[in-house]
């Protein structure tokens, strides 16, 4: 049965929100059609990412990146004019590697719902908490993936998020970034029948990005149970599943 689905969740991932996101993601930087200048580019962007998520966006020098990356200087300022532009770029793959790590997430989520009957996604529906419990489950391993083994993407799109707050060429594309995140979820909570998809959808992204500053600031390893009844928590909140 999920096989059957499996075009659906194809066509979900092609919602006009991940497109406009898509879109977005438009890179200002020399641009290369040859394979090896291309790898060239994509080294010095990684190495740029790297750099903001452990030094912050001060430390992004065309010096300190061409040493992180392991080219010569002069390919950094080959490929990138100036400090901006070579921050708006690593900022535009840094979202396009997150939109797709996303869309694999709600793709999953909507996998697990297409195999459920009407009656169960309804409010107040049979098998309401069993269903709040499975989508916790997979929520938290998700996170939990996040918060620990990619947790210099965690830090990059905190440093990243902060700079659009001071640098309005950046925060355009951190509101359309942020759309894409909220749209998968809405669309999600909808079909999940929630009287208030967008007022939640918000809800869910600001409390998982506490979460993910939380995990950062403590520098420690994340705790899985405390995690898990922390996600249940907020999604039975959220869909509002009835008391045991």
């Amino acid at each position: 049965m999920v096989q059957a689905q499996l075009p659906e969740a194809s066509v979900r991932s092609e919602l006009p929100e991940n497109r406009s996101l898509r879109q977005s993601i438009r890179y200002s930087g020399r641009k290369t059609t040859r394979a090896k200048s291309e790898q060239r580019r994509l080294e010095i962007l990684e190495a740029t990412l790297r750099i903001a998520a452990r030094d912050g966006l001060r430390g992004i020098k065309h010096r300190a990146v061409a040493r992180e990356a392991g080219v010569p200087l002069a390919a950094t300022t080959y490929y990138f004019r100036d400090i901006h532009e070579l921050i708006s770029d690593s900022f535009m793959l840094f979202a396009e590697k997150a939109r797709d790590n996303l869309n694999a997430f709600y793709d999953t989520i909507n996998l697990v719902l297409d195999t459920l009957p009407n009656e169960t996604l309804r409010r107040g529906g049979a098998h309401r908490r069993e269903l709040t419990s499975r989508l916790s489950a997979i929520s938290t391993a998700y996170l939990h993936e996040q918060f620990t083994k990619r947790r210099q993407q965690v830090l990059a799109e905190q440093v990243f998020l902060m700079e659009a707050l001071r640098d309005r060429r950046l925060a355009g594309l951190a509101r359309v970034y942020r759309e894409a995140w909220t749209a998968g979820l809405r669309q999600i909570l909808e079909r999940l029948d929630s009287p208030s998809p967008d007022r939640d959808a918000g809800l869910l992204v600001n409390v998982t990005l506490g979460m993910g500053y939380e995990s950062l600031l403590n520098d420690q390893e994340v705790d899985f149970e405390t995690l898990s009844e922390t996600v249940e928590r907020v999604i039975c909140l959220v869909l509002e599943c009835p008391e045991e």
